[in-house]
């Protein structure tokens, strides 16, 4: 979360070749990444590097040119290539694993490594093809709903040590004492390296969060009354029978009615006085109408004007847009129009602005639905953050001695309990 992670794994890459382990290097990242990758190596470091990406066809093209020596006749001498480093994504790593598993890669290094935390992903199918001699997991989430996605990082960190995973839930499936954290935290001190904003940036502003509960309008209320009741006769107005099954998940369809009304099937006719052409074509007409169907439309329409008055920038997300690896600190507010399910995103959202380089305090606003399910979801994922907290934040990493019953940050085994329990 923009604390350097980029930068130290490359100088560990630049150490080891200049203490003789001349590579190859394995750099697997999201797309949006990879430029940053490719600059920070070629400034920090004189290693050579290869952008691994593209087209078959351009794939192909470095795979015959690029990537290894020949012999007179053509033939690729094994063990010898051009490149120290090669930069590559997740989705060329599942294309192209059998071309990239030839290679014995001294070391691996994963971005945004909580993308493992499926155990049957097709991406960690395609890892384990592939032989790495030491592996480098790079996230600032990695624990981020249960421990059973734990387990899948540290299988793939340490598959001998962490074989079993019935064995691993048995002990830890279901944490709710401070002993059970504490064992938990000695199994993870001796291959966890952990960076915290406070520890690289002393005068980095606070975050402030608000969380604001938004009333539902009239027209939302009765989309969202009709879904619970399933009244499809109500719902298929503008609408065909066939859309009609997707109502089935009903969760997802209440939550798309927090957000508003014309998501939904049918919906985008909601607000507009009646369904003419002319109206249906007013741009003012149709304007109004979406931004008042809405009652986070509303606040957001009303909220931006003055803070753009006050010379705040805003970013927002909806739609589980995290934005992961953008540096955009010229921002200093956040808007979270719908949280995500899984509360760390929302985390590396908010993270976008609030890093290293952020010279003013950071505000959040959160925008939550009153008395509906988008609350209930709210509540649900503060127990996850609770997990996160108890078990990762309260882990004492810098071998510094901590306080009398208690850990580094001062949580008591009452406190760990507490946040087990309720997040």
């Amino acid at each position: 979360m923009g604390l350097g992670k980029t930068i130290q794994s490359l100088t560990f890459v630049d150490m080891c070749y200049k203490y003789g382990i001349r590579g190859p290097y394995l750099v697997i990242a999201p797309l949006s990444t990879i430029p940053n990758w490719q600059r920070e190596f070629e400034g920090w470091t004189d290693l050579n590097i290869i952008v691994y990406h593209g087209s078959a066809a351009s794939r192909n093209m470095i795979l015959e040119y690029e990537m290894y020596y020949k012999d007179d006749k053509g033939q690729r001498i094994p063990n010898l290539y051009k490149f120290n480093v090669l930069i590559t994504t997740f989705e060329v790593i599942i294309s192209d694993c059998l071309e990239l598993k030839e290679i014995h890669w001294r070391t691996c290094i994963i971005d945004e490594a909580h993308r493992l935390k499926n155990r049957n992903c097709k991406l960690l199918e395609g890892l384990r093809l592939m032989f790495m001699e030491h592996r480098v997991l790079l996230s600032g989430t990695p624990l981020q709903n249960n421990v059973t996605e734990l387990f899948s990082l540290l299988n793939f960190l340490e598959p001998t040590q962490f074989s079993c995973q019935d064995t691993f839930l048995q002990e830890f499936g279901k944490l709710e004492t401070e002993d059970q954290v504490t064992k938990l935290q000695a199994l993870l001190k001796p291959m966890m390296l952990r960076r915290m904003k406070e520890d690289v940036e002393k005068s980095l502003a606070p975050k402030e969060e608000t969380i604001i509960e938004v009333e539902l309008t009239n027209i939302q209320k009765k989309y969202y009354r009709a879904i619970l009741e399933r009244n499809f006769d109500f719902l298929v107005k503008g609408a065909t029978y066939a859309n009609v099954p997707s109502l089935m998940n009903t969760m997802m369809e209440l939550r798309k009615c927090c957000l508003h009304p014309y998501l939904l099937n049918g919906g985008h006719t909601a607000g507009l006085p009646d369904t003419t052409p002319d109206n249906a074509s007013d741009p003012d007409t149709y304007y109004n109408a979406l931004i008042n169907s809405s009652g986070k439309m509303v606040l957001v329409d009303k909220l931006l004007p003055k803070l753009k008055d006050n010379g705040h920038r805003v970013l927002i997300f909806s739609q589980m847009a995290g934005g992961l690896g953008i540096n955009l600190t010229a921002a200093d507010t956040v808007i979270i129009y719908d949280s995500d399910w899984n509360p760390q995103n929302d985390l590396q959202a908010q993270a976008r602005c609030h890093r290293i380089g952020q010279s003013k305090s950071v505000k959040i606003y959160r925008l939550v639905c009153r008395n509906t399910y988008e609350r209930e979801m709210f509540d649900k994922a503060s127990l996850k953050l609770g997990l996160d907290k108890a078990v990762l934040q309260s882990m004492n990493t810098d071998g510094g001695k901590t306080a009398a019953g208690g850990n580094s940050l001062g949580l008591s085994k009452a406190d760990i309990e507490e946040l087990l329990k309720k997040g």
